[in-house]
């Protein structure tokens, strides 16, 4: 059976993102938040009142996730873990027409996160950075890095918890060989992880003990080498056990069947190049936001790929998501 074929033909916001990536759907507040990579930048888009808004670091920011018992955002930064404290989270402030530069005259958008002290991450001169996360059913936050040659297998993730005597963090490392970590999610027992290794076009699942927050029996899920699909890169589960998975260098985002991996759903991004990360958010879950980029590791975009670095959605899918993970930590 050929795959149910959608087009995107408009973009949500125009924000002229370098590096879109790392979108969270808060049911709670009802808002949508992602990141600017390159670009230091945390926004927040909140549908009820069709406005955003944005903070900037000092650092990249890679990667969010909410947390369980108190407001703010646990993230991975460039080279650690980091809390972005509730003063320091982005306000929708800013009517969808508005471009970002107008916040300035609203409030300033220099915020400051808090590092998480850990006695274990470490940036190796053969890593770029940290690039994605997520928060496992325990409450874990699980994050690692890219290597910074592209194709190598130097990437490594670590695992942020409270320690266990209750005093500080402990984050030790749960998998290495990695060429670029990137979209993980859980399914609903929470005994099986997917794992996206975007250089080697892989997405894999491994058996996943919620006590210990440990992987193993490494299985390749997908491994779709035509060109183009591109590289997976984000991903996200729906409520039939989906894999949503962004695709860059490709311009679609693909919903791959949970039992066969064939790709049942392809949407299209006509206008659009790198798509990065994809989440389900609205009211009943059953929007799909959709994050792209302007920059490129595999050469330029096609000339007709224009509306780079922006945010799309599209609804009427027939789907709904699942709520991503809320880290189990106070800060």
């Amino acid at each position: 059976m050929s795959p149910k074929k959608y087009t995107i033909s408009k973009p949500l916001l125009d924000l002229r993102m370098t590096l879109g990536e790392g979108c969270v759907w808060d049911s709670r507040s009802q808002r949508l938040y992602f990141v600017d990579i390159d670009l230091n930048t945390v926004y927040v888009y909140d549908p009820n009142q069709d406005k955003y808004g944005y903070s900037h670091f000092d650092k990249n920011v890679t990667a969010i996730a909410l947390l369980e018992g108190q407001e703010g955002l646990v993230a991975s930064i460039e080279d650690n873990f980091a809390f972005i404290t509730p003063s320091s989270l982005p306000q929708p402030l800013l009517h969808r027409s508005q471009p970002p530069e107008e916040q300035g005259a609203l409030v300033s958008a220099e915020k400051q996160y808090v590092v998480i002290p850990t006695s274990t991450v470490s940036i190796l001169p053969t890593e770029a950075r940290l690039n994605e996360g997520a928060v496992d059913p325990s409450g874990r936050f699980l994050a690692g890095t890219m290597g910074k040659e592209f194709g190598s297998h130097n990437g490594r993730m670590w695992s942020l918890r409270p320690a266990v005597d209750g005093k500080g963090w402990d984050a030790p490392l749960v998998y290495d060989n990695i060429t670029c970590t990137n979209g993980m999610a859980w399914t609903d027992a929470g005994e099986k992880m997917y794992f996206t290794d975007s250089w080697v076009k892989e997405i894999v699942t491994f058996d996943y003990d919620i006590e210990q927050g440990t992987m193993s029996n490494r299985r390749v899920f997908s491994d779709i080498s035509a060109s183009e699909y591109g590289y997976p890169d984000g991903l996200c589960l729906d409520d039939q056990g989906g894999v949503w998975t962004a695709r860059w260098s490709a311009g679609k985002v693909l919903r791959l069947n949970p039992k066969t991996a064939k790709i049942d759903v392809e949407i299209d991004i006509p206008s659009s190049w790198n798509v990065t990360c994809c989440i389900f958010g609205g009211k009943n879950l059953d929007v799909l936001y959709i994050t792209t980029a302007r920059c490129s590791q595999s050469g330029d975009s096609p000339p007709d790929r224009t509306e780079l670095g922006k945010l799309y959605s599209i609804e009427g899918l027939g789907y709904r998501g699942v709520e991503r993970g809320r880290f189990k930590g106070t800060f």
